[in-house]
């Protein structure tokens, strides 16, 4: 039996709408030797917690590790010493171990509320309790590979999820599309950054419609959204214990103090409002990212430039249940010892004009492998054997 959405009351976020759903909105299962659904996501939030509470130490551990097996590579190589001894200060000096800013618990709880955040204006298309349990699932793993490094670690959550959600969650094909879900957050696969055109479009799952690549939009876009000032080490950055190569992204994180969307009541557009603030100190500053030097104001630029794409591509999973029309930026850099004076820069990121890209022109600039009309019907005549 097909069952309705239903909305998430402005007053809760998921997990405790999840709670409060009916055990008849989900699959069926056994009581008796079957928890319900809303009670496995809990085992399974408290089964990935401590894993959690590790992420960056392992990932700094896994950085180490690589860093130092590389290094050998390159030293071993060189036969000069006096080669070898500037290749190894380069290797030093590189920064090579990145120290993650928040992944745990925190940074978990900050998506459920951003997910939340954009669940409260969906207008139709409302979450069923199913596809709540499989998003929450998802959301409590897709940052878990980071456990065991940096790099792709969207993939590496299949391994922990084997281990840690099988007592919970033994369906197998359950297992897989919650793992599918955290894979696509981010990064490539095989090559592409369209991520979620992987996924299949909707489905049955247990009887039940299961939008795959909505759910995986609302987690993709979520995660974006929650690289605020909650995730920054300040104890650090106050005491200067964080590593030059990771200092820019606990500065960004620490300076991004307000992330709200709102509805404007004149026109009906919902829009994302991210207000950073900083002092003159650390504007002048500049900090190492992948061996460049950069400005904080330059990264936050870039920053909002990427979340604006993120915007423009999650929506197209998201549409016509929620639609955020545009990303409003204030950056307000505070005199370092004059707490009066202040510069603001604000701008707006949206769709504007009409659209330059594809611009007019034979379709074959933009995609070279399409046949013309001409090719199709040589095509057809090969194919077909058409007289």
């Amino acid at each position: 039996m097909e069952e309705c959405g239903i909305p998430l009351d402005k007053d809760k976020n998921i997990e405790e709408w999840l709670k409060c759903q009916d055990t008849a909105s989900f699959p069926d299962f056994s009581p008796d030797r079957e928890k319900s659904y809303p009670e496995r996501y809990e085992e399974i939030k408290r089964a990935l917690l401590p894993i959690h509470d590790t992420v960056e130490k392992g990932a700094m551990a896994a950085g180490a590790i690589e860093w130092i097996h590389r290094s050998i590579e390159i030293i071993s190589e060189i036969e000069n010493e006096d080669e070898r001894k500037y290749e190894l200060t380069k290797l030093i000096q590189s920064d090579p171990i990145v120290y993650l800013n928040n992944h745990g618990k925190g940074h978990v709880e900050k998506v459920i509320a951003r997910v939340s955040e954009m669940l409260h204006f969906f207008d139709r298309g409302h979450l069923t309790p199913y596809e709540g349990f499989l998003l929450l699932c998802a959301i409590q793993a897709h940052d878990i590979g980071n456990v065991f490094g940096r790099a792709d670690h969207e993939k590496r959550c299949q391994e922990i999820m084997e281990d840690k959600a099988k007592p919970f969650i033994p369906d197998k094909i359950e297992r897989k599309v919650i793992e599918k879900l955290a894979l696509v957050h981010g990064g490539t696969f095989e090559g592409e950054r369209d991520t979620i055109g992987f996924l299949s479009e909707s489905k049955r799952l247990n009887d039940r419609k299961v939008r795959k690549k909505l759910l995986a939009a609302l987690l993709r876009f979520a995660d974006e959204l929650a690289d605020d000032s909650s995730r920054a080490d300040r104890e650090g950055i106050e005491k200067g214990t964080i590593l030059d190569g990771s200092l820019i992204y606990h500065h960004y994180s620490n300076s991004l103090h307000t992330v709200v969307i709102d509805k404007n009541i004149e026109n009906g557009r919902v829009q994302l409002n991210l207000s950073y603030e900083f002092d003159s100190d650390v504007a002048a500053k500049q900090f190492t990212k992948n061996g460049n030097k950069k400005f904080l104001l330059d990264e936050i630029y870039d920053r909002t430039l990427k979340m604006e794409r993120e915007r423009r591509y999650c929506m197209r999973f998201l549409r016509p249940n929620f639609s955020l029309d545009a990303i409003r930026v204030e950056i307000i850099i505070q005199h370092a010892k004059n707490p009066f004076k202040s510069d603001k820069i604000r701008y707006t990121l949206e769709e504007n004009g009409y659209p330059s890209d594809p611009a007019s022109g034979h379709i074959k600039s933009f995609m070279s492998d399409i046949r013309s009309g001409e090719e199709e019907i040589q095509y057809l005549t090969k194919e077909w054997d058409l007289q």
